[in-house]
């Protein structure tokens, strides 16, 4: 395991609300993402794993991994040496171990409870760390865009993989609706749990756009930040380099 230092402290509110939420939907929140991205979540995955520009010899850390779809991609297309996979909500890593069984690659993955904005790590322990529709859930992003800068090493990226905000006006608004009306419905269909689906609504809409966040990662300390829209900037990939 990685040298670690002192446990992280207990999580704040919204932290806690992330945790319920999510322990309750994590049998489902496969299928939830696969159908409301019309099969597209695959393929933004893929792009940031792209981004992440990995080495064989790379160690990756994994935050608010969820079910560790984005880990696979990183082990699949990226092969690194090694993935440490986290996520604050144990029933969502879960499910990813199980999924993580049925790889057969050669990089070494392994799991951890970890608070992505308060990271049990020495300072420059990684070659690159990323997140996937995680870090609009957190309650402190600043924290933890200044924990992931310390725990990079020098010349290392954080890749950020998150919905943002279509620069493109009509295709916007068009999306806008599909957000206040199929993600609430589709969600609440799936897990008879419509109000958790109403929350994730409002954390998308509520995201910095994309020049906002490169500038919040930017304050963190990040010298260099490019961002990159897919699918019509329905989502962004970020990369912040050390």
């Amino acid at each position: 395991m990685l040298a670690s230092r002192a446990a992280p402290e207990p999580g704040r509110p919204k932290t806690e609300r992330v945790r319920e939420i999510f322990s309750t939907l994590a049998p489902d929140y496969d299928r939830f993402n696969a159908l409301s991205s019309l099969g597209l979540d695959r393929r933004w995955r893929r792009a940031a794993v792209e981004f992440a520009d990995l080495e064989r010899t790379s160690v990756v850390l994994d935050l608010a991994a969820g079910t560790a779809d984005l880990t696979l991609a990183l082990a699949r297309y990226g092969r690194p040496a090694r993935i440490l996979t986290t996520d604050v909500v144990p029933e969502m890593l879960e499910v990813g171990r199980t999924k993580v069984a049925e790889y057969r690659g050669d990089t070494l993955i392994e799991f951890e409870v970890v608070d992505a904005q308060d990271l049990p790590f020495d300072d420059a322990s990684f070659d690159a760390v990323a997140i996937a529709f995680g870090v609009r859930n957190l309650t402190d992003r600043m924290a933890n865009f200044r924990e992931v800068y310390r725990v990079l090493k020098p010349g290392g990226r954080y890749v950020v993989l998150e919905f943002s905000r279509p620069p493109f006006l009509p295709f916007r608004v068009l999306y806008h609706f599909y957000l206040h009306t199929v993600i609430p419905a589709l969600g609440g269909l799936l897990t008879g749990n419509r109000a958790s689906f109403g929350y994730l609504r409002d954390s998308i809409l509520g995201f910095p756009r994309q020049t906002a966040l490169v500038a919040e990662l930017h304050r963190a300390g990040f010298p260099a930040v490019a961002w990159h829209n897919l699918t019509f900037g329905i989502v962004a990939v970020h990369v912040a380099t050390k």
